[in-house]
């Protein structure tokens, strides 16, 4: 099993630790500009700590990085692991500009190095059981619906963390196109700054997404209230006879064959599988599931959606990667 770093000592970066921990692979070494938060979880793992990411990032003993630090900084610190030979978790977003997006996939492919994107919901059990009961659908919906973000909240601002839409959205778009099972063709959204007047971000988008093979969605993004019962995450598929509902923060699944509904329960169990999924691509030396090319993908979907918001026209996404 490979020496593992976590880059970013917040609260992600301390689930990933539990999930390796769980799965028998503690971390070695922990970095953070903030040396308290690297030396907390360092000393439940019995691990090294430094508060000098690139320092990690090129020790020698380290095989692999996880990325959990702010949005802006996910560029710089992926292209610096990928040309020092190691392999990447990426949380998501990957970047929030396509430049930066670009220059990941470029280094990645140069460095032939694992990267791995962060989207847990791809990994919930729920998940993979609602494309496996709905098969080919025709038409999807997802709506990732929060509470009000703080303005002063770090992923709100502009620079670090890009807003609601650019930091969450990419969840729902990456999910939407594994349920649909083609990649995404075009967009057209509205939307705008609606309740964040002081900000210069984009915090809701109604959009609808054209697949290649012909499926449609609908997909609503916005921190202008959770739903109780629906949860923050929810989608539909329809495949013309049978539909399925993922909601409840992917804990809950209900499947409708036109005339008997089964609901469907788990745990939260994305991130655990997640973390196995990247270990594994590791081990056998293969592309896990969601790669640097979804991740690209996913924030390209949404930066071309904020560009249909500002023009008012649909926007092609055939060039996407």
């Amino acid at each position: 099993m490979p020496n593992i770093a976590i880059i970013g000592c917040g609260l992600i970066g301390e689930i990933h630790a539990k999930c390796l921990s769980e799965l028998g692979v503690p971390p070695a070494l922990f970095a953070d500009v903030d040396i308290a938060r690297a030396q907390k979880l360092a000393s439940i793992y019995s691990a090294r700590f430094t508060d000098d990411p690139i320092k990690a990032i090129r020790d020698p003993n380290i095989e692999a990085v996880y990325i959990c630090t702010y949005h802006d900084t996910h560029a710089p610190f992926a292209i610096e692991a990928a040309q020092h030979g190691k392999h990447i978790f990426l949380e998501k977003p990957m970047a929030l500009t396509e430049k930066d997006c670009r220059r990941i996939m470029n280094a990645v492919q140069q460095g032939g190095v694992v990267c791995m994107t962060g989207f847990k919901l791809h990994y919930y059990s729920l998940a993979r059981k609602a494309k496996e009961l709905i098969g080919q659908p025709i038409a999807l919906t997802a709506r990732v619906i929060d509470g009000r973000w703080p303005d002063d909240h770090w992923a709100n601002d502009p620079v670090r963390g890009g807003g609601n839409v650019l930091s969450q959205g990419c969840h729902a778009v990456e999910l939407l196109a594994y349920l649909a099972g083609a990649k995404p063709v075009r967009i057209f959204a509205e939307g705008g700054n609606l309740h964040h007047p002081g900000l210069d971000i984009v915090d809701t988008m109604a959009a609808t997404i054209t697949y290649e093979n012909g499926a449609v969605a609908t997909l609503l993004i916005s921190d202008v209230g959770e739903m109780p019962h629906d949860g923050k995450f929810t989608f539909q598929a329809m495949n013309g006879k049978e539909t399925v509902h993922l909601y409840n923060r992917l804990t809950s699944l209900s499947y409708f064959d036109g005339e008997t509904e089964q609901i469907f329960s788990c745990d939260e169990d994305g991130f655990l599988n997640e973390n196995r999924e990247f270990l594994s691509a590791i081990a056998e030396q293969k592309q896990p599931e969601t790669n640097e090319l979804d991740g690209m993908r996913a924030e390209m979907v949404l930066l071309r959606g904020i560009e249909s918001i500002r023009t008012h026209t649909p926007q092609s996404l055939i060039d996407l990667p």
